[in-house]
Parts: C-alpha cells; structure tokens; sequence
C-alpha cells in the first residue's frame, strides 16, 4: 500500500449494512459451557486441563477476527462484529486471575504480527480493569470490543511504516498518527448503538492533562473507555516487541508509566494498573535477593510486590529439578530485586534455560 493511498481510504464509504453487528448484549452471564460450545464426554466430567484449552483459543479466534477486519478494510471492503462480539462475550464470561487469554496477552510476542495482536491484548486487558472497577458485564463487553478495534486505521498505514525498524520521521510520524482519526472515521459507519467505538477510537491517544492528539482534549471530555483503553495501550505497547525496539519488562514498564505519565491518566485507573498487573505479573520471571531466578505463578492484590514464585535456578544457577515453591508473604527474608526477561535469564545461566 503506497503513502498516498491513506487518503484515498479516508474517502472510503461503505455499502448500507455491511458494518452491522449485534446488539451489545444486556446479560453477559453465561456458562463457559454454552459459550465455547464443548459438551463433556459421555461418562466423563470436564477438567481444569479442558477450560484452560479452550480460553487459549479465544486469543487466536481474536486474533483471526481482526486479521480479517483489517484485511477487509485494506481491500475496501465491509466487516460484521458479529464474530467479534462473541469472541469478547467468551473471553468476559469466565474471566479469571490466572486466566490464559490473559496469560497469552501479558506474554505473547511476536513483533511481526503486533498489528493484530496489540488491539488484542488490549481489549483482554480493557475487559480485565473493567471487571476490576466493578463495570457489569454489558460494560466489560463494550470496552473490550472498543479495546480490540480501537486501532483498526492501522488497515490505512502502509506496512514499510508500520514494521520500519527504526525511528520514523517527520513525515511517517505524521501519517502513523492519522489512525485515531481514520480508525473514528471507519467506525462511525456503524449503526447508532455503536458510536462508543467511534468515539473511543478517536480519543485512545487523548490524555487528561490535555497532552494527547489528535485534539487536545482533557479529562471529562474524553471518554471514560478511552482514557482506560489509552492507559492499557501504553502499557501493553511497552511490554511487547516493536519493530523498532525490544520489549521491557512489567516492572520496568510500570516504573516508565508512573515516572513520566502519571499526569495523563485518572489515578483511579493508575492504581487499578498496578493493582491488575502488578509490577511482577502473573507468568513473569524474577530474580530475588538470594541470586534465585523464579517464575510467578500468583499475585497477592494487597501485596503486589511481594508474589508466590516457583523457583527455578538456585543461587548457584542450577535448574531446580523439583518443585519448589516461595511465597513471599510467608518468607520475610527473600524479595525481589529486578524484573528479567528469558534473554536475561539465558545469559545468567549461560544459555541453559529449559523451563
């Protein structure tokens, strides 16, 4: 797609009826059963293993659907939400802590396909504050719906932009920041009943200081969705791959957002951030003070520093052969010292991980 093409797709217009969706639902509670379709064995009773399985593939099915949106966008062509509300409704029925949609979307990296993958983990993100600000499930619905397109003007910027590996200029910045307006402009064909996602999408990157584009808007005149979904698209753009740059760390993304962004966004949502993810989310590896490298497998909301860890190398750097467990709480001597990444961790044990 060629530079000039992005504003021949701002012209773009749709057939009547080729953007419809259904109706965000007004009861999101239903069974993990009826919702992923599986009926248990006859003689059999569902696992834990089974469930687990299944919510995996919701983040593929999310995935998928934006991939296909996008592509159908690139190609001048409508979308439904229908296969996008379902995948949401799913992922919002049996939300959960150690939840592997939410796993997949803290840990997940992969920066070829971030176009499809960041409105993603997004939208699993969105849908997790929500529960934890105690939106009703219609809400957490509406949010992670505006969560997964929030993004979809990325179809508009052309790839030699979108996986440049290194700084844009004038220019290609210029361009890459049309997406809220074109992301806005694509979403308003909708129906009605779906002008959230319009708004939402052209005012992710507002902040309620007033710092944010494409208008400068602050606080109360930015959506209550937008101003979550612009904190968890921060968070989740530092804590994954980029063409142009490596991944950080949870800790050291919390420890960038608090440092240098604290004014953009509600301390209400700031402090549901830390509360959610943690500084050591659920999944990430650790180092303590005794030189052990462990993997957290639980968080403690009113404790976030201080998780439940499966260690892995000992002070020695030797893989831990059985399971040993720490929980923090319980163990006054031991803390966390930094945050590490699998690369880290292989050049700590000189190129032994095997976890």
């Amino acid at each position: 797609m060629e530079i000039k093409n992005v504003v021949q797709f701002r012209n773009i217009k749709t057939k009547p009826g080729t953007l419809k969706g259904p109706s965000t639902p007004k009861d999101a509670k239903l069974s993990f059963a009826k919702l992923s379709g599986e009926q248990p064995k006859a003689g059999t009773t569902n696992t834990q293993a089974k469930p687990d399985e299944s919510r995996k593939l919701l983040y593929g099915e999310a995935s998928k659907y934006l991939g296909e949106v996008l592509n159908a966008l690139r190609n001048r062509k409508g979308f439904t939400l229908e296969k996008g509300f379902e995948v949401v409704q799913k992922i919002v029925a049996a939300n959960s802590p150690q939840d592997p949609v939410l796993i997949l979307a803290l840990h997940h990296d992969d920066w070829r396909q971030y176009v499809t993958q960041h409105p993603v983990n997004v939208a699993v993100f969105a849908i997790k504050m929500a529960d934890h600000l105690g939106f009703e499930k219609s809400k957490q619905v509406e949010i992670g719906m505006a969560g997964l397109l929030h993004d979809v003007g990325m179809a508009a910027v052309p790839d030699k932009i979108l996986f440049k590996q290194s700084k844009l200029n004038g220019d290609e910045t210029k361009i890459f920041r049309q997406r809220p307006n074109l992301s806005s402009k694509i979403l308003g064909t909708l129906e009605p009943q779906y002008a959230y996602l319009a708004e939402c999408a052209a005012q992710v990157y507002e902040r309620v200081d007033g710092s944010g584009y494409p208008r400068g808007l602050k606080a109360a005149e930015i959506h209550e969705y937008a101003q979550i979904i612009g904190l968890l698209d921060m968070y989740e753009s530092l804590i994954h791959s980029r063409p142009q740059r490596p991944k950080r760390t949870p800790f050291a993304a919390v420890k960038e957002i608090i440092g240098t962004s604290k004014k953009q966004f509600r301390k209400e949502y700031l402090k549901a951030l830390l509360s959610i993810f943690t500084a050591f989310p659920i999944h990430s590896y650790v180092k303590l003070n005794s030189d052990a490298i462990g993997k957290v497998i639980e968080t403690y909301p009113d404790q976030p520093l201080r998780p439940k860890i499966q260690i892995l190398y000992d002070s020695q750097k030797r893989k831990v052969l059985t399971e040993k467990i720490v929980a923090l709480p319980e163990d006054p001597l031991l803390h966390i010292v930094d945050s590490i990444n699998e690369n880290q961790i292989r050049q700590l044990v000189g190129g032994r991980m095997g976890t």
